[in-house]
């Protein structure tokens, strides 16, 4: 015969396995939420990543083309440019002198600030100190503008 205790012992513990299975399930949804949002988080820096590869590529493009050709066309690089990495703007620079890359409303400019930036065809001297300053806004940031640049002494024999 059944005692009343042991009874009300399993009334008490019924509806105990439907908590359970809720608390799980909200664990499991917390954890799948965090994966998706690493998964975005991956393929937007694999997108930046693409674009500071073009922007360090395009700048080796034209250091390579100074390097062989002792007139450039930095026009038709700075068009090539703005397709190749959308944001891209026309500050995007490129100066026949050592100097910092800065943002020409930025105050005060560095201490190596260039004046000017070079558009057109070019003759590249022998040897030519190079600056190539590339500027983006990324679509997911845009209060954040991105730089990459570079500098080379071009010398031919």
């Amino acid at each position: 015969m059944n005692s009343p205790n042991a009874f009300n012992r399993v009334n008490k513990q019924s509806g105990s396995f439907i908590i359970e299975a809720m608390i799980s399930l909200l664990l499991f949804a917390v954890g799948l939420i965090g994966l998706m949002a690493l998964s975005a988080q991956a393929v937007n820096q694999i997108g930046q990543s693409k674009v500071r590869n073009d922007a360090s590529y395009l700048a080796g493009e034209l250091i390579g083309e100074m390097w062989v050709s002792a007139n450039v066309n930095i026009g038709t690089w700075l068009t090539r440019l703005e397709t190749v990495i959308p944001g891209a703007s026309a500050s995007s620079n490129v100066y026949l002198s050592s100097c910092d890359c800065v943002d020409t409303d930025e105050t005060p400019p560095g201490p190596n600030a260039c004046s000017g930036a070079t558009t057109g065809t070019v003759a590249v001297a022998n040897p030519q100190p190079v600056t190539i300053c590339i500027k983006w806004t990324d679509r997911k940031d845009p209060s954040n503008p991105r730089r990459y640049s570079t500098s080379s002494l071009i010398t031919r024999n």
